[in-house]
């Protein structure tokens, strides 16, 4: 009986999405669920790395992505202390080096893209307004009671339910029983502003990324090139839950006061900051109980300091699309293999990512040593450092059952 039944996937962010698409790509029925209206996504931009612009190719999404996002000549590393720069990639050296390019784009542009691929796919259908109430299996499906915006009750059945919702998820605290995501100490501000707003010595084209004692600064073009996105990430006990947080334009001002004087005038800019509190999800505890997997931040949530979140939300949702397709057995036992082909990799990848925010945040003799280390580094061994990550494809994977 499970077999005829569609896979659930809970939550319509980019992960979620992605996840349906992969398995519509591996012919296999998804009924997606998402609580508030389609399409929603908020944040901050992302940056996409080979690893997951080829994903977004090989599914017919990255065309549509085409008008909105931006393949910049070059990412800036500078000191936030000095305004000096430190070193710089090539993006088109990156996409020589790995096969496919990198790019940045704003999470609604992303979200918009892969809905709407999502749209065109007979084997996906898209319920919203829907929110998750109770979980439960039986030895032949999985079983999810929601409730529907207009209050009905209704009881959806699924071969495997996949918790897509987020490092808040429910699934994950409810359902599999992995614990809470752990605050990390560190603020994120984020805000866009019109490229033409943006301070003539301020390269607008390019990523830039700014390194300084308990704090560093990323900005880069979205949106088609018409708008920038700032992301400032602090040193900061404050914790809510939450990615809209209003956040006060005085007290970040005052926090980079002592940074160059681009940095000041391009924050100087903006009054509409938003924050949220940085967390983590620990990636070693279980991603999958019975029939329920979880995928993306749900099961790992990292710190953003890798650009690499979003990206393994895609890796993940490939993966799963192959466990199920390509693995015989019960649906437990293809969930279970699709955690253990992306756990090592996962785990690896947020270590490095909390290895960076300490880094980045380096003060006193350690941050004039790093930023020796930048200068001095050749460039082609700047970016093989990446290889292990940019490299990596589904095709790549095996499966130990």
């Amino acid at each position: 009986m499970s077999e005829h039944l569609p896979v659930i996937v809970v939550g319509a962010g980019p992960g979620g999405l992605a996840t349906a698409i992969a398995l519509a790509h591996k012919n296999i029925p998804t009924l997606l669920l998402e609580r508030s209206t389609l399409p929603n996504e908020v944040g901050a931009g992302l940056q996409m790395s080979p690893n997951a612009s080829g994903l977004l190719q090989k599914w017919g999404v990255w065309q549509m992505l085409d008008m909105q996002a931006v393949t910049p000549n070059r990412i800036r590393i500078q000191s936030g202390v000095s305004g000096n720069q430190l070193t710089e990639i090539s993006t088109r050296e990156i996409s020589n080096r790995y096969g496919a390019p990198y790019m940045v784009v704003h999470r609604a542009d992303l979200q918009t893209a892969l809905y709407q691929r999502a749209s065109q796919m007979d084997l996906i259908e898209i319920v919203d307004g829907c929110d998750m109430r109770e979980v439960s299996e039986t030895e032949e499906y999985v079983a999810l009671r929601c409730e529907l915006a207009n209050g009905e009750q209704r009881l959806f059945r699924g071969s495997a339910l996949i918790g897509a919702d987020g490092v808040w998820s429910r699934i994950r605290s409810d359902y599999v029983g992995s614990g809470e995501a752990a605050y990390s100490g560190k603020t994120a501000w984020r805000t866009t502003l019109p490229i033409q707003m943006a301070p003539p010595s301020i390269d607008c084209a390019n990523v830039g990324l700014w390194l300084a004692p308990n704090a560093h600064l990323v900005h880069y073009p979205i949106v088609g090139g018409h708008m920038m996105n700032i992301v400032a990430i602090v040193k900061d006990d404050w914790k809510e839950e939450g990615w809209n947080v209003p956040g006060d334009p005085r007290w970040l001002n005052q926090r980079f006061a002592r940074w160059p004087r681009e940095i000041r005038e391009l924050l100087a800019e903006r009054e509409d900051w938003l924050k949220w509190a940085l967390c983590g999800q620990n990636p070693n505890r279980p991603w999958t109980k019975g029939k329920v997997a979880l995928i993306g931040d749900a099961a790992h949530a990292m710190l953003p300091f890798m650009a690499q979140g979003a990206a393994m939300a895609l890796e993940d949702a490939a993966i799963l699309a192959r466990a199920l397709n390509e693995l015989d057995g019960p649906m437990d036992v293809r969930l279970k293999a699709y955690e253990k082909a992306r756990k090592a990799r996962v785990c690896k990848v947020v270590a490095k990512a909390r290895r960076n925010g300490d880094i980045y945040h380096l003060d006193g003799l350690m941050a004039t040593a790093r930023n020796m280390t930048m200068r001095l580094m050749p460039k082609q061994r700047l970016l093989s450092q990446f290889d292990w990550i940019y490299r990596w494809t589904p095709e790549s994977v095996t499966f130990d059952t």
